[in-house]
């Protein structure tokens, strides 16, 4: 049995007409022999009656606090409504269909709410219906805890469902009753053509990005990482450690180029990747003369499961930027942390945002790639309050105002 693990993302199902285009690349893997397992996101995004945020916002009029435990209850609503959805509506064209959540398809998490992460795969469930000839439809974003609360992976989590399911299909050779199995490259549906140069919606008017028809599997977490939306970081992270190949396409188009990810080698002409981006970022600096407190920091952080960029700067000891949404949580760990020391962080209540340059190419050029990117900046009069390196990745920190301009100008050089 050859089978094949599909997503699609919240806009794929958001409507009637678009269910129906996404029942027709379903139908289309089965028509080829294979066995669909398809992954589906909540239903479209904000401002639509099955969102996320939506169902999310029902409570949120009661009081803004909601106990983690029942907010990843009530999350885990909008991918069961629209993989019941999706499973109802193939099944109306013939097919013997079954939707399960997360937890009935065996994946078992550890209980941090809001972020939780997959420690194992329970399958049985998950191979039987395939056994029985079944399309099989799987809630995203959530999972089950060994005592059987629900919880929810973060945002983009779907992929990270699509890429575990995918992984635990191929390291099962057969399924209950003896049948061969072998599963197809992850196939993940979008709204957009694959994954591009840069975010069409941070360039400046008459710049336009271009579509990546492959990336490495270190391309692809950096870019994660640094703020690209396209494949959430855990996925991509899992992808890598795995080495699990998927495809990212536009569900409108079944013979689209889309972008493969897994492929070997980067760039062949020597130019960079992709510009990638981090808006509305605040910031905060620590004064110290203590090398122990940042790193100190930085553990807690990563134990919280809380998104942060450590950026040198000559203005500070150490300076951290934080996405907005979750200030209150890095304010209180940082605190905890430095009421340890005896300290404070200065906090700057401005809006940055973090842009990347992200390329195989930069491998071991890191310096020549710098001063390339520098220059760029500084010739269109952009300020930079501080940086970042990776092993294939430079990051400056700017003013939010002039993000879109150092996106643009840094694809233009660096890119194109």
């Amino acid at each position: 049995m050859r089978v094949v693990v599909q997503k699609f993302g919240g806009t794929c199902v958001e409507s009637e007409a678009n269910q129906l285009i996404a029942a027709e690349r379903i139908m289309e893997a089965r028509d080829r022999g294979l066995y669909p397992v398809v992954v589906v996101s909540a239903m479209g995004r904000q401002g639509q009656p099955y969102s996320t945020a939506e169902l999310v916002s029902t409570v949120r009029r009661i009081h803004p606090d909601i106990d983690p435990r029942e907010l990843d209850l009530l999350m885990s609503c909008g991918e069961i409504i629209s993989t019941v959805a999706m499973a109802h509506l193939l099944s109306t064209k013939g097919y013997e269909t079954i939707a399960l959540s997360g937890g009935q398809a065996g994946l078992i998490t550890d209980g941090f709410f809001g972020h939780a992460r997959i420690v194992r795969i329970e399958p049985r469930p998950l191979l039987s219906a395939l056994q029985e000839g079944r399309m099989v439809f799987v809630a995203g974003f959530q999972g089950n805890t060994e005592d059987h609360q629900i919880t929810t992976l973060g945002a983009g989590g779907s992929d990270y469902t699509a890429v575990a399911l995918t992984r635990v299909i191929q390291d099962t050779p057969r399924l209950p009753f003896g049948d061969d199995l072998d599963v197809e490259p992850l196939q993940m549906y979008k709204d957009v053509d694959g994954i591009m140069t840069a975010n069409p919606t941070s360039l400046e008017e008459g710049h336009s990005p271009q579509t990546l028809p492959q990336l490495t599997y270190d391309e692809c977490v950096s870019m994660s990482r640094l703020g690209a939306e396209v494949l959430q970081q855990q996925a991509a992270e899992m992808a890598r450690k795995y080495g699990i190949p998927l495809a990212v396409r536009n569900f409108l188009a079944a013979d689209g180029p889309g972008t493969e990810v897994g492929v070997a080698g980067g760039s062949k002409d020597g130019r960079a990747t992709a510009i990638v981006d981090q808006p509305k970022l605040l910031v905060f600096d620590v004064e110290c003369d203590s090398l122990r407190l940042p790193l100190q920091i930085a553990e807690r952080l990563e134990r919280a499961r809380l998104t942060f960029f450590q950026v040198s700067s000559g203005e500070a000891a150490s300076r951290f930027a934080v996405r907005p949404l979750k200030y209150r949580d890095v304010e209180a760990t940082v605190g905890d942390t430095l009421a340890t020391h005896g300290t404070v962080a200065e906090i700057n209540a401005s809006d940055f945002a973090l842009v990347s340059v992200v390329g195989e190419t930069l491998r071991e050029r890191l310096d020549s790639w710098r001063q390339q990117a520098e220059r760029v900046l500084a010739d269109n009069s952009l300020t930079v309050h501080g940086s970042a390196e990776g092993e294939i990745s430079l990051s400056f920190l700017v003013p939010e105002e002039e993000r879109k301009k150092a996106v643009s100008c840094l694809h233009q050089a660096l890119v194109l």
